[in-house]
């Protein structure tokens, strides 16, 4: 199945899929969007813009999307290198005289796109972060960056919001405009994306989906948190956006597109510039974090925000791009993303013959949520093929094949494992053809709600 379609098939799963583990996790909300080639695929709000007044979030929330500015940033510089304004080996004082005497001064454009300049990571005091002053203003940014720097030039990867809000101010100063006017000109207005920004308007503030503290024990109550401008660190974190907005942005950094770049100029954005070892293994390219996912290379960023935490993802290859916003710091954006990722490509893996060779057989007959006292599998159809898994973590690492033996029963694939593994599946149904339950390595597990109601949990209808 073209995966376009895979995507629109499997979309309702994906968003019953994602509530399990937002309602599990207590994430106030989740904003997610899926595009194929540009074209949407996929998009949902579940839970609520703000836990106080309850408010439902919708795809039409703005998010802070933190240091997703980074890739807007890298995309301007480029921009200004292809029209022969900027040059990758330009220090910084070049473009910021201020700078003079400092060590920042000699640190090029390449080593801050690529977090390789030393320079510390957000200045001596940056209880901004924690929302106890103002975000710095141009002159407090330079006498920040004007500190000894941590690491001599190209001696580590050291990712740095200096570093690329210095980089916000080459941007302005090469370009003669302010880096919002430049974004609205040559990034956004291009594209015609009205919701995407580096730094959220005044006017749009009833439109932003509400910050939420984190969580330091598990019944700690969240605290809505006020919004915060970003003054000169824009071009690093003040970037705000919808997921579908996110995802059309990051569509355009596919091979073929032209409206940003040249080809050229993303290949050496997207390439490994660095390697990056904590908290886990993965690599920078200049404005862009790579990840390997099921042997192919994924660009993207994360942002972390007061408040909100967002990852987006693209695969340059299949043109897939998916962005997930959380409204709370501590939601897991990052394993979300990259897993609804590995989802998508279960579903659009080809059918086997034995599949292919039953074509009147109705799948959803088997499909649902089930439970037991020891926890939660989903039957799923992904675009023609039957799988059992668990609605959270990774599904690659759950999923197990299934093949209808007949109205009532499936097969598992053979395979080696704990649990009942090559057990057959065997469904009970009432007079309406209605799932009574599934027997599975002999023991019963009953449909999500009826198994609630057996066991005297009250209902909830948007977990299935």
């Amino acid at each position: 199945m073209p995966l376009l379609d895979a995507v629109r098939a499997l979309a309702p799963y994906l968003s019953s899929w994602l509530e399990f583990q937002r309602d599990l996790a207590r994430v106030p909300g989740v904003q997610v969007a899926v595009r194929v080639g540009g074209e949407l695929a996929a998009s949902f709000a579940l839970g609520v813009a703000n836990e106080a007044t309850g408010e439902a979030l919708t795809p039409g929330h703005l998010f802070r999307i933190a240091s997703h500015s980074k890739t807007f940033t890298a995309t301007a510089v480029f921009q200004l290198i292809e029209a022969g304004i900027v040059r990758l080996d330009d220090p910084a004082g070049h473009w910021l005289p201020e700078l003079e005497g400092s060590p920042a001064a000699a640190m090029t454009v390449r080593e801050l796109l690529g977090h390789q300049s030393g320079i510390n990571r957000d200045g001596a005091d940056s209880d901004y972060w924690q929302q106890l002053q103002p975000f710095p203003d141009r002159a407090a940014l330079l006498d920040l960056c004007r500190a000894p720097e941590v690491f001599a030039p190209n001696t580590h990867f050291k990712y740095s919001n200096m570093g690329y809000s210095l980089l916000g101010l080459i941007v302005e100063a090469a370009s003669r405009e302010s880096y919002g006017d430049f974004v609205a000109a040559h990034i956004t207005g291009p594209l015609g994306l009205r919701n995407l920004g580096p730094e959220l308007p005044a006017a749009r503030e009833p439109e932003l989906a509400a910050g939420h503290s984190g969580r330091l024990a598990g019944n700690d109550a969240r605290r809505v948190l006020p919004s915060s401008d970003t003054r000169a660190m824009a071009a690093a974190t003040g970037f705000y956006g919808t997921a579908e907005d996110v995802t059309a942005y990051l569509s355009a950094h596919a091979p073929g597109r032209p409206e940003l770049l040249s080809d050229r100029s993303k290949r050496l954005m997207q390439r490994k510039e660095s390697e990056v070892t904590r908290p886990s293994r993965r690599w920078y390219g200049l404005g862009f974090i790579l990840d390997e996912v099921n042997g192919r290379t994924l660009v993207g960023h994360s942002g972390g925000f007061p408040g909100h935490i967002t990852q987006s993802w693209l695969d340059p290859q299949s043109g897939l791009s998916v962005s997930v916003l959380t409204n709370c710091l501590g939601g897991p954006a990052t394993e979300w993303a990259t897993n609804l990722v590995r989802l998508i490509d279960l579903a659009a893996k080809t059918p086997t013959k034995a599949e292919a060779d039953a074509p009147d057989t109705d799948l959803d007959s088997f499909t649902g949520r089930f439970a037991t006292d020891w926890g939660v599998f989903d039957v799923v159809n992904l675009g023609g093929r039957l799988v059992s898994l668990v609605p959270q973590g990774d599904p690659a690492l759950s999923v197990t094949e299934l093949t209808v033996v007949d109205a009532d029963t499936l097969k598992p694939a053979p395979e080696a494992g704990f649990g009942a593994v090559g057990e057959a599946y065997y469904y009970r149904r009432d007079g309406a053809g209605q799932v009574e339950w599934v027997r599975q390595g002999g023991g019963r597990a009953w449909p999500f709600a009826a198994y609630r109601a057996r066991v005297g949990l009250p209902p909830l209808p948007s977990l299935g």
